[in-house]
């Protein structure tokens, strides 16, 4: 039996014009990024919230042209980092403060503050992951099951054809892809085909790591599959009402799921445990009214003379959706 946990709301931000599709938090700080359907990177300093003076009202994006009004609750300002084109699918946190970003029609930018953002195309289908890769080359998956390798620089190293449909979700540092071919690839350091298997049907969506080393998966079936490094399948569970959107592991041995149905569902990391579900029945006009896109688990310290590693820490989870507001809870046992 799983530790009871308790999620509480945290604060919400609010701005996007358009759905939300990707979160970051960025390594060892208190910020998290947004991405979506209005092409806007936006960044996210939750320790706002606890700072000395912080009230409930308005908050804003700040850009060249002065403030963008939102009304998150605790004031918490969003700065517009970057205003794309077109719709982001996908972040990734490059080196020395880059932030890398996919678009929808095919676009890598790597983002830099105070720089013009730079720019590649990598063809017509949209780009669904960005991530650091075995050898530290960095992959990104399209929507025409091509797998194509960048160094930092931006510069095309290689290109591999892999699956017939879209590549969705990667665990770069396995090697580890899943597509909406409903496989999941294992490869080389050189993107080569080490093995294949069958995993969600139709399609693979996401993947997240358990804390014996070993894969979940989640995907259009609405299934969490726990499955060792080589595909055999140790669970399966029917965890959502519709497509699984999302996943993301805690350090704490939480494992966190957003959907199509509107829900997220905190589980046991190994067991598959369920210990939490957030929607709007539990959290009315709260919990999320359309699709949940994107997830990610950050951590911020608690002020005062007694905070420590143990006891001095808020687990937060953001959660991000159609909606467009970026839901933030704070999880404890």
């Amino acid at each position: 039996m799983g530790a009871k946990i308790t999620v509480k709301e945290y604060t919400q931000l609010e701005g996007h014009k358009q759905g939300v599709y990707a979160l970051l938090n960025l390594c060892g700080s208190s910020v998290i990024v947004s991405a979506g359907g209005d092409g806007a990177v936006v960044k996210w300093d939750l320790d706002a919230a606890n700072l000395p003076g912080a009230i409930a009202g308005d908050s804003e994006f700040l850009d060249e042209n002065g403030p963008v009004r939102m009304n998150p609750e605790p004031s918490v300002a969003g700065v517009l980092f970057a205003q794309l084109p077109e719709s982001v699918f996908c972040l990734m946190e490059g080196l020395e403060g880059v932030i890398w970003a996919g678009t929808q029609g095919g676009l890598v930018f790597m983002l830099v503050s105070g720089e013009a953002p730079r720019m590649i195309k990598l063809g017509t289908s949209s780009v669904f992951f960005i991530s650091r890769w075995i050898n530290g080359r960095i992959a990104v998956g399209l929507g025409s099951g091509d797998l194509v390798f960048l160094d930092d620089e931006l510069q095309l190293l290689d290109r591999k054809s892999l699956g017939k449909k879209s590549l969705r979700c990667c665990l770069g540092e396995r090697g580890l892809i899943g597509g909406s071919d409903g496989l999941i690839w294992r490869l080389d350091a050189q993107g080569d085909i080490l093995k294949r298997w069958e995993a969600n049907s139709p399609s693979v969506f996401c993947l997240a790591e358990d804390f014996q080393g070993d894969i979940v998966s989640g995907g259009r079936d609405a299934l969490l599959m726990w499955m060792g490094e080589d595909g055999e399948l140790r669970q399966e569970v029917k965890a959502h009402l519709f497509t699984i959107h999302a996943l993301a592991g805690s350090e704490l041995g939480w494992l966190a799921s957003g959907s199509m149905d509107k829900t997220v569902k905190i589980w046991d990391r190994n067991t598959g445990e369920l210990l939490k579900v957030i929607d709007r029945e539990k959290y009315p006009s709260r919990g999320h009214s359309h699709s949940v896109n994107a997830l990610c688990w950050l951590a911020l310290a608690k002020s005062g003379p007694n905070a420590n590693l143990e006891t001095g820490l808020r687990r937060l989870l953001a959660s991000a959706g159609d909606d467009k507001i970026i839901r933030v809870w704070e999880v404890s046992v």
